[in-house]
């Protein structure tokens, strides 16, 4: 239930964002300046398009904070570099990660030959 209301989230979040990219100017500021207003009216269109139900509120709630975290970073620009940082140590992480599990799976390859 909480994951289906996750995903339908991360889905309208795609939309809102698609839609919010062809918006104007002045629309798009507006909403950067009032985001309790348009995190309250994603939500409540979330929730009532999802019918009303325990998933449609789940996915309305993280639809609220992935909508809030948006219009945060187009606000700021200057905390893109912060993700951007985040990025760039996740895929080093990553990199490590996938290293030490290639010399794992060598390790007990040569030991079954």
């Amino acid at each position: 239930m909480v994951t289906t209301g996750f995903t339908l989230a991360v889905l309208s979040a795609c939309g809102f964002w698609l839609v919010y990219d062809k918006l104007p100017r002045r629309v798009k500021k507006f909403m950067q300046k009032h985001v309790l207003l348009t995190d309250a009216i994603a939500c409540f269109l979330t929730y009532s398009l999802f019918g009303g139900t325990l998933v449609a509120l789940f996915a309305a709630a993280w639809l609220g904070i992935i909508v809030s975290i948006m219009l945060a970073l187009t606000k700021n620009p200057s905390t893109n570099v912060l993700l951007e940082d985040f990025s760039r140590r996740a895929g080093r992480m990553k990199d490590k990660f996938l290293e030490w599990a290639n010399t794992k799976v060598d390790a007990m390859q040569s030991t079954k030959d």
